[in-house]
C-alpha cells in the first residue's frame, strides 16, 4: 500500500480490512474444499421458499409435497415455514434478484464477516486495542460454533448467524448511548430467534440503572426509557399481525405447529426436559476412542468446550467479583444469560445435528458485552492459547460435519 495511503488510513481501519481479508479468503477456500461454491443456493433454504411464497401472494408454502425434508408447521390443512420471518424479510431483494436461486451460502458468510466487524468495533468502545478487537472478533465468529453455522445457508443456520448480526449490533448501539437503535436491533433479533427478547426489559433496566442519578432515582429512570419501546412495539406489532394471519394466535411463529411437537407428550417447552437436558449441555463431553475424538453430534456437547468464550467470561467474572469490582452491567447480562440457557435446557431438543451447542450461541453476543469490561487492554497468553485452540478446534468441527456428519 502506498505510504501516504497508509498514513491517511487510520490504524482501526486497516486492521479491520486485514480481518476480513483473511476471513473472507477463508470462507472461499473452505467452500471450495468441500466441493461447493459460496455462491450456490442451500437446498436447505426455506426462507428462499417462504419469500418467493410471498411473491406469489402466499403466507403459507404451495405443493409442500417437494419439500418433505424441511420443517414445515400443518395448521388448518395448510403447510407453513415454522420459523419467524425476519430472515424471509432480508431475502425479499435477493428474491427479486435470483428468484429461487438465492445465493444463501453467501449470505451466511457475509453475516459471518459483518458479525466480526461488529464485534471488532465493540471492542474498540470497550478500549482495547486494534489487534487485541481483531482478535476478539475472529475468536468470537471462528472460535465458536458460528464458524460452521457461516459455511451453510441452511434455514437453522441463517436465522442464528442474523440473530448474532441483530444482537451484536444492538450491543454496539447500546455502548454508543443509541438506546432506542439497540432495542429495535433486538426487536428484529427476536424475528430471529425469540429468546433474544430477553434482552430486551435487561437493556431497558440497564439504561435506566446508568441514568438513575441524573433522572431521580431507578424508577423514575425506568418511566424515562419509554423511547426505547416504540421500535420493539412496533416491530413486535408487525410479528403479531403476521403471527395472527398465519396461525390466529398473534404469539405463535408455528413452531408449535410441527409435527414432531405435535407427536410430543408434553409439547415444545416443559419442565421435564430441563434435567436431561443439562446433563446433555453441560456435561457430555468430548473424549478419546481409540485414539480419536468422540462426540456426539446429535444434540451436542458441552456448551462451553466448542465455545469457549464462555470460559474466558467465567474466568473474567470471578477474577471481578474476587477484586470486587462487580458491575451492574454483569449482573444484568448474567441473569440474562442464566435465564436463556436454562430456557433452551427447557425445550425438547438442543438443536439436533450439529458440532458443539448451538443453541448456546445466542447467549454470545451478550457474553461478549461484558468479557473487555475492566479487563486488560492487551490480549493475556492464556487467552491467546485457549482462542487459537477455539478456531482450531471449530474449523476441524466443520471439516468434519462436511466429511462424516
Amino acid at each position: 500500500m502506498n505510504k501516504r495511503l497508509s498514513n491517511a488510513i487510520p490504524t482501526r481501519y486497516r486492521t479491520l480490512a486485514a480481518l476480513l481479508v483473511v476471513m473472507g479468503a477463508g470462507y472461499f477456500l473452505m467452500s471450495d474444499l468441500m466441493c461447493g461454491t459460496l455462491f450456490e443456493h442451500h437446498y436447505w433454504d426455506s426462507y428462499t421458499l417462504q419469500t418467493w411464497n410471498w411473491f406469489q401472494g402466499r403466507t403459507w408454502i404451495a405443493e409442500p409435497e417437494k419439500y418433505e425434508y424441511l420443517e414445515l408447521a400443518i395448521y388448518n390443512g395448510k403447510y407453513y415455514l415454522s420459523f419467524p420471518p425476519l430472515p424471509s424479510v432480508v431475502l425479499v431483494p435477493f428474491v427479486a434478484a435470483f428468484g429461487m436461486d438465492t445465493p444463501s451460502n453467501l449470505l451466511v458468510a457475509l453475516y459471518g464477516l459483518i458479525a466480526a466487524a461488529l464485534a471488532y468495533f465493540i471492542m474498540l468502545r470497550r478500549g482495547r486495542t486494534p489487534n487485541a478487537a481483531a482478535f476478539w472478533a475472529l475468536v468470537l465468529v471462528w472460535g465458536s460454533n458460528i464458524m460452521f453455522m457461516t459455511t451453510i445457508g441452511g434455514v437453522w443456520f441463517m436465522a442464528q448467524t442474523l440473530n448474532m448480526v441483530m444482537c451484536l449490533a444492538a450491543v454496539l448501539c447500546a455502548l454508543d448511548g443509541r438506546k432506542a437503535l439497540s432495542t429495535t436491533f433486538l426487536a428484529l433479533a427476536v424475528g430471529c430467534r425469540p429468546l433474544s427478547g430477553l434482552f430486551l426489559p435487561i437493556f431497558a433496566f440497564l439504561f435506566a440503572w446508568n441514568e438513575r442519578d441524573q433522572r431521580g432515582g431507578f424508577w423514575r429512570s425506568c418511566l424515562a426509557q419509554w423511547k426505547c419501546l416504540i421500535g420493539p412495539i412496533l416491530i413486535g406489532a408487525c410479528y403479531m399481525v403476521y403471527n395472527y394471519v398465519r396461525f390466529d394466535d398473534p404469539l405463535e411463529f408455528g413452531h408449535n405447529y410441527l409435527p414432531e411437537f405435535m407427536r410430543a407428550e408434553h409439547g415444545q417447552f416443559h419442565i421435564s426436559y430441563l434435567w436431561p437436558n443439562i446433563k446433555q449441555m453441560f456435561f457430555t463431553p468430548v473424549t478419546f476412542v481409540d485414539g480419536r475424538l468422540s462426540f456426539p453430534l446429535f444434540q451436542g456437547f458441552m456448551f462451553f468446550v466448542a465455545n469457549p468464550l464462555f470460559l474466558v467470561w467465567f474466568v473474567r467474572c470471578g477474577v471481578n467479583a474476587a477484586r470486587k469490582r462487580v458491575s451492574a452491567e454483569g449482573v444484568f447480562i448474567a441473569v440474562g444469560v442464566a435465564a436463556m440457557l436454562l430456557l433452551t435446557c427447557m425445550h425438547r431438543t438442543l438443536g439436533a445435528w450439529q458440532f458443539g451447542s448451538r443453541y448456546s450461541c445466542d447467549a454470545l453476543p451478550f457474553v461478549y458485552m461484558c468479557l473487555a469490561d475492566r479487563a486488560p487492554k492487551r490480549v493475556a497468553s492464556w487467552e491467546l492459547a485457549l482462542g487459537g485452540l477455539a478456531v482450531a478446534f471449530n474449523l476441524y468441527g466443520a471439516m468434519y460435519l462436511y466429511m462424516y456428519g
